[in-house]
């Protein structure tokens, strides 16, 4: 198996428990590229089943392997809506299940669940059948992360701008039918079949893990999707980019700790008194204005010593707070203090705003050429990202 990744991707290097390949280390999971910034047209290009399909190319189960490949066909069989070819494979095996058209998703799901249990065992550090001792680099996701480099560089050798790798998907600013043909038949050789799953009219990338988009077309044309929680947040989201109304629940929030979260009533007492009240390890609570009789939301905490201390809870910090069952019952729903979700808006603004012109990016204009790029730029030329 190692042998097939060396002859596929001539350069890599196990070195010092690295993984190394083109002067980068790849990591042992799947492989992250980010170039933080905003950008227009993005084509969003997913492979299909990634790691099975990499468990089928380097023949990781020996005479097994087709067996496994015909778990992962009828999934994927089911998924596209192939009934009749599904009910025939796997020896007629799910022919039972395929009988109500109608629930056939969740059979779709459960093969899914098995196909990604496999890949989970082959990097296992107990003893399974699918692990294999020798894979001390986790072979399966290192092939589709030296597949995924592989085919950044040709992109950018091409004048294109990579956005964003994350594992499975690559995001290309500026993209035309060409670049994305280009990446469908690059995969093939490698056994990857790449899905074109949205382009973003705009796209605002914070770090290589969080960022927020506008879709361009299809059925969701115009809408936003948030990945990552900063711009998840639903009081964030409705703000600044749905402006749908703000409703109680996006006002609560859950918190959750190992040991135990305490509301410390303290606000009319004397500095220095407690009053706590036991709540849980987990809780939904809302920000309370002060004055609003709210507490100190803290969690319990041992110092070097031993002995039981209260530290606030991760992100409770400088607020009070009520449990939100509360607040619903005593109607305190004006008590809530927003300034907490505010700041929260202004962080989303002020993260948009290191890379672009935040008002033309969440704004309904029709030219979807953003204002950063002059008359020299590529975007006004596509003919010149042609593929070579």
């Amino acid at each position: 198996m190692m042998d097939e990744i060396i002859n596929a991707f001539p350069g890599y290097e196990y070195v010092q428990g690295k993984n190394m390949y083109r002067g980068v280390d790849l990591g042992k999971g799947g492989y992250v590229y980010a170039e933080p910034g905003m950008y227009a047209n993005v084509a969003l290009l997913d492979i299909a089943s990634m790691h099975p399909h990499s468990i089928l190319a380097m023949n990781c189960f020996g005479d097994y392997t087709s067996r496994f490949k015909d778990i992962l066909d009828a999934r994927i069989a089911i998924k596209h809506g192939d009934f009749d070819t599904a009910r025939k494979m796997l020896n007629g095996a799910l022919e039972p299940y395929l009988k109500d058209e109608s629930v056939a998703s969740d059979l779709a799901q459960a093969l899914k669940i098995s196909v990604n249990s496999v890949y989970g065992l082959t990097s296992a550090s107990f003893e399974n059948p699918f692990r294999d001792i020798r894979n001390k680099n986790n072979i399966v996701a290192l092939r589709g992360a030296l597949f995924m480099k592989t085919l950044q560089d040709a992109v950018q050798e091409r004048g294109y701008t990579v956005v964003h790798i994350k594992t499975d998907s690559i995001k290309i600013a500026n993209a035309n039918p060409q670049i994305i043909q280009f990446v469908m038949d690059f995969a093939k050789p490698y056994g990857y079949t790449f899905e074109h799953e949205a382009t973003y009219d705009r796209m605002c990338l914070v770090n290589n893990a969080v960022y927020i988009a506008k879709y361009k077309d299809g059925k969701h044309a115009g809408e936003w999707t948030a990945t990552g929680k900063q711009f998840q947040v639903p009081y964030v989201f409705k703000t600044l980019f749905s402006k749908e109304p703000i409703e109680f629940e996006d006002l609560c929030e859950t918190k959750e700790v190992k040991t135990a979260l305490y509301l410390d009533r303290n606000e009319k007492l004397p500095e220095g008194e407690h009053n706590y009240h036991f709540v849980g390890k987990v809780g939904n609570f809302c920000p309370i204005k002060p004055g609003c009789d709210g507490g100190e939301l803290l969690r319990e905490a041992k110092d070097k010593e031993g002995n039981i201390k209260y530290d606030s809870a991760t992100g409770a910090s400088g607020y009070r707070w009520l449990e939100a069952e509360m607040v619903k019952e005593l109607g305190k729903d004006n008590d809530i203090d927003r300034s907490y979700y505010n700041q929260m808006v202004n962080d989303a603004i002020d993260a948009i705003r290191e890379y672009g012109d935040f008002e033309w990016f969440i704004s309904d204009t029709e030219d979807d050429t953003p204002p950063w790029y002059g008359p020299d730029d590529p975007w006004h030329d596509p003919s010149l990202f042609n593929v070579r």
